[in-house]
């Protein structure tokens, strides 16, 4: 009887967990995604997982608690064992699938490509926080970048297509610059010294050399990307910066916790790798050509203008 009664509550459990987000990334796009990286789950996101999980389960059945079992890499993502357990021992377990930085819990093995177009249409409030931006301060399209200075299809954004959207658009568009290291330190590096540069009124100018001198400043060594500080000090000396100052802002990490919080953001949002871009609220995933950036700006301002 306890059997029958914990299989009804695991499945309604089960349901309504379903799937923390769902944010997908269409198969084949230029994008860097936070993919898992290791064979290894960091005791952090263990935590924060099984946290969610069991606020989501005791909202009705407090009696009842989760805990991550087991885990093994899988693809792209992990495949985790989830068990279910009450004070008197287990009661089910189950194989649910986890993205690497624990943004994203499904339980079925599903075809991440395939999304809804309710989905595709949802409109998230994003903030644009205190971060940079181009454009107009109170235009009618406001673009939420999330980007990082290691991702070549972020490069490709800022090199190729932003620059033109601001010549065509600059009066009705505002694109905000956050951050999602996705490379770990590297990328870290890279914004704590934009930010770092944007203290002697050189953000930008920073910005565009890190992404236009890709092949300079990211060295691979031991199985790694890392940065070449001396060639992004170096730039600093270029644009006129005080580079001792600048060195000592890189060195003090005061911009860290601003780094992770942009990255932190971009997970609650659905934020699965770089670049993102949200329109308006409206999400999209991976590098645009400027012909697609302008479709998607001329629809929201004929939405904003009707």
């Amino acid at each position: 009887m306890r059997d029958l009664a914990a299989g009804i509550v695991i499945g309604l459990i089960i349901g309504a967990i379903a799937v923390y987000a769902i944010t997908a990334t269409p198969s084949g796009e230029e994008f860097c995604p936070a993919s898992p990286g290791s064979s290894s789950l960091d005791q952090q996101t263990i935590e924060s997982v099984t946290k969610k999980l069991n606020n989501l389960v005791h909202q009705n059945n407090p009696e009842v608690n989760v805990r991550i079992a087991d885990y093994s890499l899988y693809g792209e993502v992990y495949k985790v064992r989830v068990d279910f357990y009450d004070e008197n021992g287990t009661l089910e377990s189950y194989d649910m699938f986890l993205t690497g930085n624990g943004s994203l819990l499904f339980t079925n093995q599903i075809d991440l490509t395939k999304l809804s177009e309710e989905q595709k249409e949802e409109r998230i409030n994003v903030s644009a926080d205190d971060d940079p931006y181009r454009g107009a301060e109170n235009a009618k399209v406001v673009i939420i970048e999330f980007s990082e200075y290691a991702c070549p299809y972020c490069a490709k954004f800022a090199t190729e297509v932003e620059s033109r959207i601001l010549e065509n658009y600059g009066d009705k568009v505002k694109i905000v610059f956050r951050d999602f290291p996705v490379h770990g330190e590297i990328s870290y590096f890279a914004a704590e010294a934009a930010n770092c540069a944007g203290e002697q009124g050189k953000y930008w100018e920073i910005h565009d050399m890190l992404f236009e001198n890709r092949g300079e400043w990211i060295e691979f060594k031991n199985n790694s990307l890392v940065a070449n500080q001396t060639a992004i000090y170096s730039y600093a000396q270029q644009l006129g910066l005080n580079v001792d100052e600048f060195k000592a802002c890189i060195e003090s990490g005061k911009y860290r916790e601003e780094v992770e919080k942009d990255l932190q953001d971009g997970i609650s949002y659905g934020v699965k790798g770089t670049p993102t871009f949200f329109i308006n609220g409206k999400m999209v995933v991976g590098y645009r050509s400027y012909e697609q950036f302008a479709a998607l700006i001329e629809e929201e301002l004929q939405k904003v203008n009707s």
